[in-house]
């Protein structure tokens, strides 16, 4: 039985390293038809449900990646599982695999990066109109639970149109930043909703007539080819 945290740490650095090497060489043999698919739409994978999560989370769509840890975390699932979910991914050729500081490290794959679906979403809604987290939560996954991986994901992703997505009732939190802000400004969202035509009240609230709900986006997304 391993009892020390040093032992056990080693022990699931080995087991890892040599999964991660197992499906590399199954990448290697799959055929290219298998490997590669159609395109990079996750959606059209048909992914299990936190197979769906963990591709959506913002921190995969970099170089730098996630941890294990970091990824069961952010889903709030347990350890193991989330193990299994991350190799499921990369058999899929979803996600890779890397090794970081003498640590193993997950992201997506270069084909699939970039294709984040909260992303791809929030890029429908168009100058002048704005959107809430948990609708686009509503559109990717049909639930509110993922609100929070959306608001992670328009700070973290350059492109993502953030003072265009806010939290249920539209007012702009105190907290509010996006990737190029990087510190909390929510007078710059304001301001950038006000220069594409959104009023904003003496409160921080955007003017309810300039709302898109979930159901308008669904639509979009259909029409767009972003939703299977």
């Amino acid at each position: 039985m391993i009892e020390t945290p040093q032992a056990q740490e080693t022990l699931a650095e080995l087991a890892e390293s040599t999964a991660s090497a197992l499906l590399a060489f199954a990448q290697a043999v799959r055929p290219a038809s298998d490997r590669d698919g159609d395109g990079a739409d996750l959606a059209s994978l048909g992914l299990g449900r936190r197979q769906q999560e963990i591709a959506a989370l913002a921190g995969l769509d970099t170089d730098e990646g996630l941890s294990t840890s970091e990824v069961a975390r952010d889903i709030d699932y347990d350890a193991a599982n989330t193990h299994a979910a991350l190799y499921a991914l990369a058999a899929r050729g979803v996600a890779e695999s890397f090794r970081h500081a003498e640590h193993t490290r997950w992201r997506l794959t270069p084909r699939h990066r970039s294709a984040n679906p909260y992303l791809a979403i929030a890029q429908l809604i168009t100058a002048g109109e704005w959107t809430t987290f948990d609708d686009i939560s509503l559109v990717v996954h049909g639930d509110l639970r993922h609100g929070r991986e959306v608001l992670r994901a328009a700070v973290e992703l350059p492109d993502f149109p953030a003072h265009r997505v806010l939290p249920p009732g539209g007012q702009v939190p105190a907290t509010w930043r996006s990737f190029a802000s990087k510190t909390a400004d929510p007078g710059e969202c304001v301001r950038l909703l006000a220069r594409e035509g959104v009023p904003v009240d003496v409160d921080g609230r955007a003017s309810r007539a300039h709302y898109i709900g979930w159901d308008q986006l669904a639509e979009r997304a259909c029409d767009a080819g972003r939703l299977a």
